[in-house]
Formats: structure tokens, C-alpha cells, sequence
């Protein structure tokens, strides 16, 4: 039975969503940094393999605004981030696009393209300015996820785009924020694929052929919704349905870390997507470590399921090399496999 590889992710942002200048603690992740690296050793006794984590942190402006500098968040953990790198961990780029009109309240706005690009841009400059190179992973906040953001990653050198969260319906971002007259759409997610793929430069939500951007979109991993009983059940399903040309027909969930589940359905929907795609693999990001009971119950679960079939936490780059093998025997073991767990 192959590796099934985890990428486990933790953004790094403001405690909530939309804070005032004054008071926007971030304290959550230093509780992150503390309870993973401390996770870190007993992870890798379940898996038999050595752990690596994602931590993606935020130097857009709305930083620049809340603290003066989109240094703020990575100049505070700085001896973190630097732990985690040496431990081999992802240390990628996370964007959010964020203003406050005059005389309003802070508010997203992902309907202005030509912002969105800058913002983007800027925060690449922002991270190889600390880091002293350019980040090779990135994910855009909000759920945002369209195929100029892909061409501009690609284009900057990012290598992989965590943002898409499939099995998502279309929201406008009013909603998601309501009372702030946040702008922009959030495009359907419901019949995107639910492994690695390289985009094709037409349509960002398909798999490319020979016109593929080079780049790797990494979903986050979602799982056929059980709750049959629910009217939303059936309504989400024939959306899908009709999204995907019948190609599939049950609605998702995305498997969120942070979310309270009920007892048993962590197993159960680990299970379902495992059993549904060739090759398993799941991709999980953290926003906020504000509930971290949720999300040790979430490790927990995946390191029962690990005494079962061999399971390890990689970054992005092993993710897809491993994901996009085509069986085990052409899984060739990378550095990262060879490491002794026990040093």
C-alpha cells in the first residue's frame, strides 16, 4: 500500500478576521508554533516517518496597516519560523486583500483585479526581503481562488497554490463578511478536482494538457457530505451535479481541522475520500489555532488512522510527487523519507 502524504497547514494572521488598528492580537500563533512543535516527535512515532508542516504567513497591506510594518507578524516569530525551517518545514506566503474606505470599516474587496495583483505582488517582495528568497508556496485568503491570481503566482515563481477549496458553492463576499460591503465573488468549487493538478491556462479549475500553466494547484481536501437527512444535502448535490456534467453527484465538505465535528465523522470522512481517489492524500490548513482542542482531535484521528496504513506529513513539493506517482512502485524515496524519525 503506497504513502498517503498530509500537508498540514497553518495560516498565519490576526486572531480574527477583520480586527481595528489597536486591537488585532495574533496570539494564536505562538499557541501554533508551541503545540505543533510539540506534536512534532509524536506524530512522527504514528507515521514512522519524519513531519513536516506548512506555516504560511500574511505580509499584505491590511498588516501593514494594523501593525506598520508587513514584517509585523514574521519579526515577533521570527525564532519559530527559523525552528520550523530547520526542521524542513513549508515556510509559504499568504494574501489577503483588504482596505478601509474612508469614514467605513475595514472590508475585503477582491472585485478590483488590478489591486488584487499588487497586493499579491507586494507581499512577494515583502517575504524575499525577510526570508532573502521567494516563497515557492502560496494561498490567498478568503477562499479566493481565480486563474489570474495562478498566472500572477506563476509568473512571481511560486511553484504551488494552496487557495482552492473544493466542493465549495459560489458566495459573495458580502456575506461571508456582512456589514462591510466586502466586494467580489467567490467562483464555484463544487466540481473542481480533489488531488494536485497543473491548471490549464483557459479555465484555472481543470487540469491542463499541453497549454498547463506551470504550476501546481493543491486543493484543500473536502469529502462527500453525510448529513443525507438535510434539505441543504440534496441541494447542494444537484448543484454540484449540474456544476460537474453529472460527473459528480454528492455535495462535499471541507475538511477543516479547526471545525467541531461530531463523534466519528473525522473517521468517516477521511475514510470517504480516501476510498474515492487513486491515490489518497489529503490536504488540511489551519486559519486560526483559536480551538486548538479541535485541532489536537483532528491529529489524533489521523495518527489512529496511521497504525492502519502508512500515512506522513509532508510539504507541498513531496505532496504532489507523491500524490502524482502512479503506484507504489514508482514512489522513489525522496531525502525527506530517508530521515531518520528517531534522530
Amino acid at each position: 500500500m503506497s504513502i498517503v502524504p498530509i500537508h498540514f497547514g497553518i495560516d498565519l494572521e490576526p486572531d480574527t478576521p477583520l480586527p481595528e488598528i489597536g486591537n488585532a492580537p495574533f496570539e494564536s500563533i505562538g499557541f501554533a508554533f508551541r503545540d505543533m512543535f510539540a506534536r512534532r516527535q509524536e506524530i512522527a512515532d504514528c507515521t514512522r516517518a519524519a513531519v513536516q508542516y506548512g506555516w504560511y504567513v500574511r505580509m499584505d497591506g491590511h498588516i501593514e496597516k494594523l501593525y506598520g510594518s508587513r514584517h509585523a507578524i514574521a519579526d515577533r516569530y521570527q525564532s519559530e519560523l527559523e525552528a520550523a525551517a530547520a526542521a524542513g518545514d513549508e515556510i509559504g506566503m499568504h494574501v489577503h486583500v483588504m482596505e478601509k474606505p474612508e469614514g467605513g470599516v475595514w472590508r475585503a474587496n477582491y472585485a478590483d483585479r488590478a489591486r488584487t495583483e499588487d497586493e499579491i505582488e507586494k507581499s512577494v517582495e515583502a517575504y524575499e526581503a525577510f526570508f532573502g528568497r521567494k516563497p515557492r508556496s502560496a494561498r490567498m485568503g478568503d477562499m479566493w481562488a481565480q486563474g489570474y491570481c495562478a498566472e500572477k503566482f506563476e509568473a512571481l515563481g511560486i511553484r504551488y497554490d494552496l487557495s482552492l477549496e473544493s466542493g465549495l458553492r459560489a458566495q459573495g463576499f458580502g456575506r461571508l463578511y456582512p456589514g462591510t460591503n466586502s466586494k467580489g465573488v467567490r467562483q464555484s468549487l463544487l466540481a473542481m478536482p480533489v488531488m494536485p493538478y497543473q491548471p490549464s491556462r483557459s479555465e484555472f479549475r481543470e487540469p491542463g494538457g499541453d497549454d498547463a500553466r506551470d504550476i501546481w494547484m493543491i486543493p484543500l481536501s473536502s469529502a462527500k457530505r453525510s448529513d443525507v437527512y438535510s434539505p441543504g444535502y440534496w441541494i447542494m448535490s444537484a448543484a454540484t451535479a449540474i456544476s460537474s456534467g453529472f460527473k459528480r453527484n454528492t455535495a462535499r465538505m471541507v475538511l477543516r481541522p479547526q471545525t467541531q465535528y461530531q463523534p466519528g465523522e473525522v473517521q468517516a470522512a477521511l475514510r470517504s475520500l480516501f476510498g474515492e481517489i487513486d491515490n489518497p492524500c489529503a490536504c488540511l490548513v489551519i486559519r486560526n489555532f483559536g480551538v486548538p482542542d479541535r485541532v489536537h482531535h483532528f491529529i489524533d484521528v489521523l495518527c489512529e488512522m496511521a497504525k492502519e496504513r502508512q500515512m506522513q506529513f509532508v510539504r507541498p513539493d513531496d505532496y504532489v510527487r507523491l500524490t502524482m506517482a502512479q503506484s507504489q512502485h514508482a514512489i522513489a524515496p525522496s531525502e525527506l523519507q530517508k530521515k531518520s524519525v528517531a534522530q
